[in-house]
């Protein structure tokens, strides 16, 4: 390798490259940037997947006063970073029945199958759009095409 370099050298062939602080501050300001959108991309995935799961729950969840599907919901509890699924409708008397329904051995479980069903492409949604992200330094869903 080095002969290969002095010949080049030699032969007029060889550039030298330079790097100063101008330059590695643009390219952490970049990276920076990247970093920005690729976290920003993978936070609308999660939130999206959040919404599909609270869909299928409801869609699942037994009604008869329709209080408790209404109730299901995702909580941002992290700045887009991650999602609390509850259910968090009360009786008459101000008790939380949500977990009564889903735990019970009489129960009609809807939030847990409804995050089994869809965890695995809410996963590969922030996947692909982390990807995108890097791919096309853009954010999900504006101009990952």
């Amino acid at each position: 390798m080095a002969r290969t370099n002095k010949r080049r050298h030699r032969e007029g062939k060889f550039q030298r490259g330079s790097v100063n602080m101008q330059n590695v501050e643009k390219a952490v300001r970049n990276l920076r940037a990247m970093g920005e959108h690729v976290l920003q991309a993978a936070k609308s995935a999660l939130k999206d997947g959040a919404d599909v799961i609270v869909v299928d729950a409801k869609s699942r969840c037994p009604v008869d006063t329709g209080k408790l599907r209404d109730s299901i919901a995702a909580v941002d509890v992290a700045d887009g970073a991650a999602y609390e699924l509850s259910a968090n409708a009360k009786n008459q008397s101000g008790v939380a029945y949500g977990q009564f329904v889903e735990f019970s051995p009489r129960g009609q479980p809807f939030l847990f199958p409804a995050i089994e069903a869809n965890v695995d492409n809410v996963k590969e949604t922030i996947k692909r759009a982390i990807q995108d992200a890097i791919k096309h330094g853009g954010s999900y869903g504006n101009n990952a095409a």
